[in-house]
């Protein structure tokens, strides 16, 4: 029971909701080798699953980014600013949170964590 109460702990708040968002986005999909870095030309606006879960979409692929601590504030009805530098998103590189219609004040800056391939599982022939 310990050891539960302590994933549960270690994984951030992750709502019966937001695990339902996080198993619709990557249904039919495997994870591929984690990677350091992304381009950012490509990838779309982040969806927020959680207070640690980030999904970028690159056409056809999911990235999922698990960021290594809690992001306070960081839920679905935020804007995420990220600094981006060298035209690619990397690890532990940060970003912050802006409420929507919020004044522009800025949350607490959080790091992004390894990004990991999600891919369509092909079709046997």
């Amino acid at each position: 029971m310990i050891r539960a109460l302590a994933l549960v702990a270690a994984l951030g708040a992750v709502t019966a909701s937001d695990s339902k968002d996080l198993d619709r986005a990557l249904a039919g999909r495997v994870p591929g080798k984690p990677e350091t870095c992304l381009s950012n030309n490509r990838i779309s606006t982040p969806q927020v699953i959680g207070d640690r879960i980030l999904l970028y979409r690159d056409g056809g692929r999911v990235w999922r980014n698990d960021l290594p601590e809690a992001c306070p504030g960081l839920n679905d009805d935020v804007i995420i600013v990220t600094e981006v530098f060298g035209g690619q998103l990397c690890r532990n590189d940060q970003f912050y949170t802006l409420q929507r219609g919020g004044g522009g004040i800025a949350g607490p800056r959080c790091r992004l964590g390894h990004f990991v391939p999600w891919d369509r599982v092909a079709a046997a022939r």
